[in-house]
Parts: C-alpha cells; sequence; structure tokens
C-alpha cells in the first residue's frame, strides 16, 4: 500500500523519510485523498486524539498526495504544522509513497511499529456521515494499545 522508505517533503520544504517521523512507540500514517480535507483542517478536527498518540509515544502524521500541494503547503496548514512542532503534514510530491493512488474521497490509515511493520489499517471514506468518529477510533485504540 505504502512505500516507507519514500522521503516525503514537510511544511519546512524539507526531505523526511517516514521512519524519522516515528515517536518512540511508532507511527500512524493517514493518507489523504484528494478531495479528503485541507491539512490544517485535519490537524484540527483530530488534534485531541493526536495529542494523545503523542503522549503514548505514537507520532501521528497526515500523508497528501502530490497533486494535493495546496491543500498541504497552504499558508494555514503551514501555521497549524508548525505549530505542533513536529512533522505532522507531508507531501509525496515525488509520487512514489502510494503504491496505488487513494481515491478522492478517501482516508487510508495505517499503524506501524517503531521498525516500520504493519500493525493495523483502516480505510474511511469521508462521504460517509461517520467518517470522522471512525478515523478518531481507530486513532484513540491506537493509543490505548501503544499505553
Amino acid at each position: 500500500m505504502i512505500d516507507v522508505d519514500v522521503p516525503l517533503l514537510t511544511h519546512e520544504h524539507k526531505r523526511l523519510p517516514l521512519r524519522e517521523a516515528a515517536g518512540e512507540r511508532g507511527l500512524v500514517a493517514v493518507g489523504v485523498g484528494r478531495a479528503s480535507g485541507r491539512g490544517f483542517e485535519m490537524l484540527h478536527h483530530f488534534a485531541a486524539a493526536c495529542d494523545r498518540l503523542d503522549a503514548s509515544g505514537v507520532n501521528v502524521v497526515f500523508v497528501y498526495p502530490a497533486q494535493s500541494a495546496r491543500h498541504v503547503q497552504d499558508s494555514l496548514s503551514v501555521i497549524a504544522a508548525r505549530y505542533r512542532r513536529k512533522p505532522s503534514l507531508l507531501l509525496d510530491d515525488a509520487g512514489r509513497f502510494f503504491g496505488d493512488a487513494l481515491p478522492v474521497h478517501l482516508l487510508r490509515a495505517i499503524r506501524l511499529d517503531r521498525q516500520m511493520a504493519c500493525i493495523e489499517t483502516t480505510a474511511v471514506n469521508v462521504r460517509d456521515s461517520d467518517w470522522d468518529g471512525r478515523l478518531r477510533e481507530f486513532l484513540l485504540k491506537a493509543g490505548a494499545d501503544a499505553a
């Protein structure tokens, strides 16, 4: 599904391998389809769940495909990413991170351990009425498992 060795672009325009974004106890990477949400909206909407994960040693990143650069490198998203003081919005500008292109309205979340082995995954369609609750539940479960 994803290639964890592909360097991604941070809001500071630095190349970052996904391994370097992981916390002490792993990482949750949320792949965001082209029309699934702007960076600052995702950071704001899931801030509490991301903070809980951070506290348990699991970092969270939202990874956008190259076509979504305007959703992750706009000024509000950059400010939101800087506020978190760690890489949290990443851009696959080389187009190699996602094995297959994500459908437009889909979020695909993957929980990885520190060695980048997959623990669990989920897919959420943002057109579903309960999409945010389903993603939040996945994030909170990852935090509880890591604690």
